[in-house]
């Protein structure tokens, strides 16, 4: 790979919500004041495209929010199940950049059909494995391998709450969708229904990543990049960073992933 993509590669940055949302914070969901700039954020051009979606509707039904309690700060993401009791995510979901180790399994909650104060189901995190070349000290450098696989203590996963990866990476120029929950629309499921795959870069292992030209911001870490494959949404990748003011993204490749599937 040439040294100016890898530059490109080491300047995105990663899509969770940094250390230090305080545990009683309200959330945020009113709009920006007229008069006041909009804060520039990863992942979010000129024009935002999210809209907000239902939970507990197909596919976004199988996709829920991440929520990692540490002392008295909360961190959060976003993933979907992909067996009864299996979560996918992104690695760095779990890694507890504070403390510089990953966090507990029994700190790290998954709820499914959440929607503001109302979930429909919740668990918590028994154990969890991550890709084997995932480098938390460069993380940007680890793209392709950043991805995790949580067990969960609890069967969410009803068959019609359950995605299935696709067969192959999505080809350039895709049609994809990207949901979850974004640190400044937290509490509900916001989605970009109409973006594409863009292009494929290499990070610095050589492994495989997909650009995206979807609209998502901290928080959305780990969701599921959507394909629609003879009627049926399937996980083409999972959301791992993102670059800062511009609607693009880029998805981990799930090669790895499916051998522990």
């Amino acid at each position: 790979m040439k040294a100016a993509a890898r530059g490109a590669i080491a300047a995105l940055l990663l899509i969770t919500p940094a250390l230090g949302a305080r545990a009683d914070d309200a959330p945020n969901l009113s709009s920006p004041s007229p008069a006041i700039a909009p804060p520039v954020r990863p992942g979010i051009g000129t024009r935002d495209a999210r809209i907000r979606e239902d939970p507990n509707s197909t596919p976004w039904r199988a996709i829920g929010k991440i929520q990692i309690a540490a002392a008295s700060w909360l961190s959060s993401c976003t993933g979907a199940l992909v067996c009864p009791a299996l979560v996918l995510t992104a690695a760095h979901c779990v890694f507890n950049e504070h403390a510089r180790q990953f966090y507990r399994p029994a700190a790290v909650h998954f709820l499914i059909g959440a929607d503001g104060d109302n979930y429909v189901g919740h668990a918590q995190v028994v154990s969890f494995i991550t890709g084997a070349r995932y480098d938390h000290a460069h993380p940007a450098q680890s793209l392709g391998s950043d991805w995790a696989l949580l067990t969960l203590d609890t069967k969410l996963g009803t068959p019609d709450r359950v995605l299935a990866l696709s067969d192959v990476a999505p080809a350039i120029g895709t049609p994809v969708m990207i949901g979850g929950y974004s640190e400044d629309r937290r509490y509900i499921l916001t989605a970009d229904q109409d973006c594409r795959v863009t292009g494929v870069a290499r990070d610095g292992n050589g492994a495989r990543v997909l650009r995206h030209s979807c609209t998502g911001t901290r928080g959305v870490s780990g969701a599921p990049l959507l394909v629609e494959d003879h009627g049926r949404w399937r996980i083409g990748g999972i959301a791992v960073a993102a670059q800062m003011g511009a609607s693009i993204g880029y998805a981990a490749i799930l090669d790895e992933v499916k051998k522990h599937l």
